[in-house]
C-alpha cells in the first residue's frame, strides 16, 4: 500500500498527539480520536490536515481513512482494534514495506534508550550506512507512527526505535517485526503499569524473544529477564571491548557496549573493531553531563527514577546538595526511597523545583524530610543560579530528578553561563 493519504490515529496520549501532528505536517489528512475529554489538544488545532473528536471514535470517519493507528498503549483486544478489523480498515503497521528490506533495531529498558539510539545512529553514520532514527514521542522522538512513514518514504536500510518500556507488548503483537531487540536494564520505573519487576520481566522476555537477535545485559537484576526467555541472547555487558568515549560514567560504557552489540550484529563488523569510532559522540541533550565549576562540579541530567540516580550517584557522587524536579501527580513510585538514597550519598540539603508538576512538590519535601534532609522549594528559574553559586564553592552540585524540557533548558543555560565567563 505504500505510504497512506489519509490515517485514522486513534488515542491522543503523547505518542497519539505527537505522531498526529508530525503526520499532518508531512502532508497527510488525519482524523484524531480519543475516548477522554479532559485532553490538551491544542497542538493539534489549527492544522488543516487533522480533524479532533473527544469523546469518541466516530467508525464512518475511521473507514474513510487509508489506515488507522492505534496508540500503543490499547491492547490488542481491545473493543476498537476489534471494530477497526471487523471495518476491514487496515492498521497502518500491517501496510508497511520497508521492513522487507530494512534491518530494524528496536531499543528498550529502563534507562538509556535515548543515549543508546543515538550512539548506534552515530556508529552507523561512521560506516557510511543510511539509517533512521526515531520513536518514543515521550523519549524525545516524533513517535512510532511517525518513523514508520518515514521509513516508507525514505527507504533507508537500518531503522533504529526507541521503545518505552510500557509498549512491549505493543511491538510483540502489533508493530513491524524487528530484526534486533536490546534490553538495557530492568529498574524500578512505570511499576505502575507494570505492577511488578516479575511482570516487566516477562514483558521483556517476550519482547527480546520476538527478534532475531536479542541484545541484553545478562547480569544483576537483568538475569530475571535471561532466564524467562527461549532464545539465547547476546550478553553486551560481557563484550571485551573499551569504548573510547568522551563521556564519564560506567552506565554510558554498558549503553556503549549494547550499541555496539546491536551495529554489529546488522553490519558483521566486530565490536572491538567499531569501538573507536566513538571517541567523538558527544552525548545526548538532556542526559546526564558533568560541569567543571572553579574549584566544585554541577552534574545536570534526567534521572527520574531511583535506578538512574543510584547510577549518578554511583558514577558521579558523593554531592553536597541536589535540587530535584518533581514528577506528575500518581507516580509515586518515583518518590519513594529518594530521600533515603540521597543521605545515603551523602546529601544533607536539597531543594525541590517543578519539574513535571507543582502539585508533587510537597510529597517530594515530605519524602526528603522525612528521610533527615533539610529540604526546601525553590523557584525554577533560581535553580542554574543558585546551582552555579555553590559549585563556585568548591561543592558537588547535582540538578536532576524529573522534567526532561525544563532541564535540558538548565543544562543550556550552565553551558550558556561558562562559556561566556
Amino acid at each position: 500500500m505504500g505510504v497512506p493519504k489519509s490515517l485514522a490515529v486513534i488515542g491522543l496520549g503523547v505518542e497519539g498527539r505527537t505522531c498526529a501532528r508530525r503526520l499532518a505536517e508531512m502532508g497527510i489528512r488525519v482524523y484524531a480520536s480519543d475516548l477522554r475529554t479532559d485532553l490538551d489538544v491544542s497542538e493539534l488545532e489549527g492544522l488543516e490536515n487533522v480533524e479532533v473528536e473527544l469523546g469518541r471514535h466516530d467508525l464512518d470517519k475511521i473507514a474513510a481513512c487509508d489506515a488507522a493507528y492505534a496508540s500503543p498503549s490499547i491492547p490488542d483486544d481491545a473493543e476498537i482494534v476489534r471494530r477497526i478489523r471487523e471495518l476491514g480498515v487496515p492498521f497502518l503497521e500491517d501496510t508497511l514495506t520497508w521492513p522487507e528490506r530494512a534491518d530494524f533495531i528496536v531499543v528498550s529498558g529502563t534507562n538509556g534508550k535515548t543515549t543508546t539510539v543515538h550512539m548506534i545512529g552515530h556508529l552507523l553514520d561512521a560506516l557510511d550506512v543510511d539509517h533512521l532514527l526515531g520513536g518514543n514521542a515521550g523519549g524525545g522522538f516524533d513517535g512510532y507512527a511517525t518513523l514508520y512513514v518515514r521509513a516508507e518514504r525514505e527507504r533507508p536500510d537500518v531503522v533504529v526505535c526507541e521503545v518505552c518500556d510500557m509498549t512491549l507488548d505493543y511491538f510483540v503483537t502489533r508493530a513491524p517485526g524487528y530484526d534486533v531487540a536490546v534490553f538495557l536494564n530492568l529498574g524500578h520505573d512505570h511499576l505502575d503499569y507494570h505492577g511488578s519487576l516479575d511482570r516487566y520481566a516477562e514483558r521483556a522476555a517476550r519482547f527480546c524473544d520476538a527478534a532475531e537477535v536479542a541484545v541484553i545485559k545478562c547480569s544483576g537484576r537483568e538475569r530475571d529477564v535471561v532466564r524467562r526467555m527461549s532464545s539465547d541472547p547476546v550478553c553486551f555487558d560481557r563484550l571485551d571491548v573499551s569504548p573510547r568515549l568522551p563521556l564519564r560514567g560506567r552506565f554510558y560504557e554498558l549503553d556503549a557496549k549494547a550499541a555496539l552489540a546491536a551495529v554489529s550484529a546488522v553490519t558483521g563488523e566486530e565490536p572491538g573493531e567499531l569501538a573507536d569510532l566513538l571517541a567523538d559522540f558527544r552525548g545526548v541533550p538532556g542526559r546526564v553531563r558533568e560541569y567543571r565549576v572553579d574549584g566544585g562540579a554541577l552534574v545536570v541530567g534526567k534521572t527520574d527514577n531511583l535506578s538512574a540516580l543510584r547510577a549518578v550517584v554511583r558514577d558521579y557522587g558523593p554531592f553536597d546538595l541536589v535540587f530535584w524536579g518533581s514528577p506528575r501527580p500518581g507516580e509515586d513510585y518515583r518518590i519513594r526511597g529518594l530521600g533515603e538514597l540521597l543521605r545515603e550519598a551523602g546529601v544533607e540539603r536539597a531543594f525541590v523545583f517543578p519539574g513535571l508538576s507543582r502539585e508533587t512538590v510537597p510529597d517530594v519535601l515530605e519524602e526528603l524530610r522525612r528521610a533527615g534532609l533539610d529540604a526546601r522549594e525553590v523557584p525554577e528559574e533560581e535553580v542554574v543560579e543558585r546551582a552555579l553559586s555553590e559549585a563556585r564553592r568548591g561543592r558537588r552540585v547535582g540538578i536532576l530528578g524529573n522534567g526532561q524540557r525544563k532541564l535540558l533548558k538548565m543544562q543550556r543555560e550552565v553551558e550558556r553561563r561558562l562559556h561566556s565567563q
